[in-house]
């Protein structure tokens, strides 16, 4: 049936009068590039974020202290490290392969048919519904962050296949169809069902935050092509999850909905704000039996509405609450100093300054936003202090920041997403700046944080450009110190690479004359200078400079047209090039021999090399043993390039290779920069900076910030340190993204939590 002219429908039928086939084939075509669009999009932003899952990883696994969870993360990191590609094609092929069987059961439009889970995830036992519920629970967030795109592209696939209402199970878009092709793909990589559910719950936080808008461009397209240009206003909208009241016992209240005027300042922030995804679960958390009681009592005072339909006025408004930090961020405040303050003094430098201000009358009557705010920053707070990697006289100036960072936090609620932000920025400089020494090794560098603590202390109003105007001071002063500690240890850089090539040259020499020497034909002439006189020019030049030096690369040229230039020149383009080349070639080898003063010892050699010279021209075979050399092919007319050898590996331990050993794996993946906290045998630690790595990867030096306490370690001593646990990775990400990371977790209610 047509639909009447106001229908924003526009259906294939109408808008084509060709026969079904073509109509069909729209469809189809339609289809496939909204699968192709969501599959590449999605695995582009994992590709994208896989580092950093990587990282949330390695400080999961730092912070665990129970083994079986240590192990996950340590499986979980080795397989994105070594077969994400491998896991991408699998989940690529997984999915599209899923979506095409949900096509084929919508398009014979038998009724509702609930989509079973494949195979692997019957349940059949307690495993399998373990698997179930962790599929229930990452597919919910997803819905949940997703819910507005997700209604809309249920509606739009129906009117595409001009058929009835959609259901989110049955719907090839939607998450579900995502998950079970990620679980399908790390099962055909042999990932077990613990390890499987883990990496799923990394790749759900590592994606969720675009996943909204990847749905968003889908619905765009659908549009452009005609799909409900419209969505009626009467279509139902996703709401503000319900805020429970406070009161227990039967007389409880009901839940009650938080009113448009009570979170009218977040209804803007897009869907991805971590600010906006905070409030969400601490209101889910809002009354919750297993929530601390300050907590919630502070979560439902700030946002539960006093009735159904209005929100009476805050005692405290925003205003007085930022006069009121501005004079507790200059000092101490003793009670009855401002209203709503209560009984207790307040010291702006104590580690729970933020938190004692959260429970006061003030704070739980300012705005609802600011209560919220000052609720997740004390929160905030407290996982920076609880933060293993923060010296102790580094979180005692971080301590001072308290105020003006909440300051900035009521002003500016992107400080909670943007990680380049000034006043996260200063915070994470601020804890770069602590690592690598202690208080009495540099105490320039503690006075200089100091002073811009300060700084920001005394000259914060409202004005974030003093903090970013201290991040470039501190910035400049880090520079500065990386520079001078580079400086310090170029000598020892450069002897301890140097040793280690002294230790490598005759087996790298070796290796690389025995590639020429072992070919057919070549005489004993040849094979005797290049085993006694030309491998220590070889060895001189490795051990001074490396195989990565042009002095290198052209020694072991001279020996392929050494070898060259005494066979048959049958061709002129070979005589003709031959010509050429013998100049250079005498000379580049003299030159050699000469640099060591071997020259003299090498003249009767150079004589029969003329006369071999001689026979080539001539088309005559140079001979060994009484063999005659095979006649070469037509040659280019310049050297084919030489691929170099692999390059020789200090062993590392017996029975074992980098593939088979993690720690190891670890150890050559590390890059100059990487700190490690080392523990002594008495228990005390000491954390150091890996300044070099060798040409090799067979020697890591470690210094301290200013480029003392130096400490060299062979990969295998390294590893076995990491192996012990006498030596952790820290993590490489800042501070306070480490923060905000253990703060989403803690925070996210318990029936969305992950397992692990």
């Amino acid at each position: 049936m047509v639909k009447q002219p106001n229908s924003n429908i526009i259906p294939f039928g109408v808008r084509e009068t060709g026969p079904p086939e073509v109509m069909h084939a729209d469809t189809q075509v339609i289809l496939q590039t909204c699968r192709e669009r969501l599959i590449d999009t999605v695995l582009a932003v994992f590709t994208r974020h896989v580092g950093r899952a990587n990282d949330e990883l390695f400080a999961m696994m730092d912070r665990a202290v129970d083994q079986d969870l240590r192990q996950l993360c340590f499986d979980a990191v080795s397989l994105l490290a070594n077969r994400t590609p491998l896991l991408l094609q699998h989940f690529r092929a997984a999915y599209v392969s899923l979506f095409d069987e949900a096509v084929e059961r919508l398009e014979r439009q038998d009724g509702h048919m609930p989509t079973r889970l494949p195979d692997e995830l019957e349940l059949v036992d307690e495993e399998d519904f373990e698997l179930d519920l962790a599929l229930t629970k990452l597919t919910t967030r997803a819905s949940f962050n997703c819910a507005q795109p997700l209604l809309a592209l249920d509606r739009r696939l129906a009117a595409l296949l001009n058929g009835p209402r959609i259901t989110p199970e049955d719907n090839p878009l939607h998450p579900v169809t995502l998950y079970r092709a990620l679980f399908q793909a790390l099962t055909a990589l042999e990932a077990g069902r613990e390890l499987a559910i883990f990496l799923m719950q990394a790749f759900e936080r590592q994606t969720s935050a675009e996943l909204p808008e990847i749905y968003n461009e889908i619905n765009r397209y659908l549009i452009e092509s005609g799909i409900l240009p419209k969505i009626p206003l009467t279509e139902p909208h996703t709401h503000t999850p319900a805020i429970r009241s406070d009161v227990s016992g039967p007389a409880a209240a009901p839940a009650i909905p938080a009113t448009a005027a009570a979170m009218s300042s977040l209804s803007s922030m897009p869907a991805d704000d971590v600010f906006a995804r905070l409030v969400g679960s601490l209101q889910s958390l809002a009354g919750h039996p297993v929530l601390p009681p300050t907590v919630a009592g502070s979560v439902v005072s700030a946002v539960a509405p006093a009735g159904p339909l209005m929100v009476p006025p805050s005692p405290f408004g925003h205003e007085r609450l930022m006069q009121t930090l501005g004079s507790l961020q200059r000092g101490p405040l003793v009670p009855g100093a401002a209203p709503g303050l209560g009984a207790t003094p307040l010291d702006p430098w104590a580690s729970n300054v933020v938190a004692q201000l959260r429970d006061t009358p003030m704070a739980k009557g300012s705005p609802p936003v600011d209560a919220m705010t000052i609720d997740i920053v004390a929160m905030l707070f407290e996982a920076i202090f609880d933060d293993p990697e923060l010296p102790a006289a580094i979180r005692a100036e971080i301590a001072k920041l308290q105020i003006p960072v909440l300051k900035v936090a009521l002003l500016d609620k992107e400080f909670f997403s943007d990680r380049k932000h000034p006043a996260r920025r200063l915070l994470d400089v601020i804890a770069q700046a602590g690592l690598g020494h202690g208080e009495d090794e540099n105490p320039r560098s503690l006075e200089t944080i100091r002073s811009v603590v300060t700084t920001v202390i005394e000259g914060f109003e409202s004005d974030i450009g003093i903090l970013a105007d201290q991040v470039r001071r501190l910035e400049a002063f880090l520079a500065e110190e990386d520079a001078q500690s580079r400086d310090r240890a170029v000598g020892l850089v450069a002897g301890l690479a140097q040793r280690e090539r002294r230790e490598l040259a005759a087996a790298h020499v070796a290796a690389e004359i025995q590639t020429r020497v072992t070919r057919p034909g070549v005489p004993g002439l040849i094979v005797e200078f290049l085993e006694r006189g030309w491998s220590q020019v070889l060895t001189e030049i490795f051990v001074r400079h490396g195989p990565a030096d042009a002095r290198w690369t052209q020694a072991v040229q001279l020996m392929d047209e050494l070898i060259w230039s005494i066979e048959p020149k049958l061709h002129p383009s070979d005589r003709e090039r031959f010509i050429g080349l013998l100049p250079r070639l005498i000379q580049g080898l003299r030159s050699g021999l000469a640099h060591l003063g071997q020259e003299e010892s090498w003249s009767e050699f150079f004589g029969v090399l003329i006369q071999r010279h001689v026979a080539a021209l001539r088309g005559e075979g140079a001979t060994m043993s009484g063999v005659a050399s095979p006649s070469p092919p037509a040659r280019p007319t310049t050297p084919a390039p030489v691929a170099p050898p692999s390059r020789p590996t200090p062993p590392d331990r017996p029975g074992a290779t980098t593939s088979d050993d993690p720690h190891l794996r670890l150890v050559r993946a590390l890059k100059p920069g990487a700190w490690i906290e080392f523990q002594t045998e008495r228990g005390t630690r000491n954390t150091l900076r890996l300044n070099w790595v060798s040409e090799f990867k067979g020697v890591y030096l470690f210094t301290n910030r200013q480029g003392e306490n130096a400490m060299t370690l062979a990969a295998a001593s390294l590893a076995a340190h990491l192996r012990k646990g006498t030596a952790r990775l820290l993590s490489q990400n800042p501070l306070t993204e480490r923060a905000v990371i253990r703060l989403m977790e803690r925070v996210q209610p318990p029936d969305a939590a992950p397992d692990a």
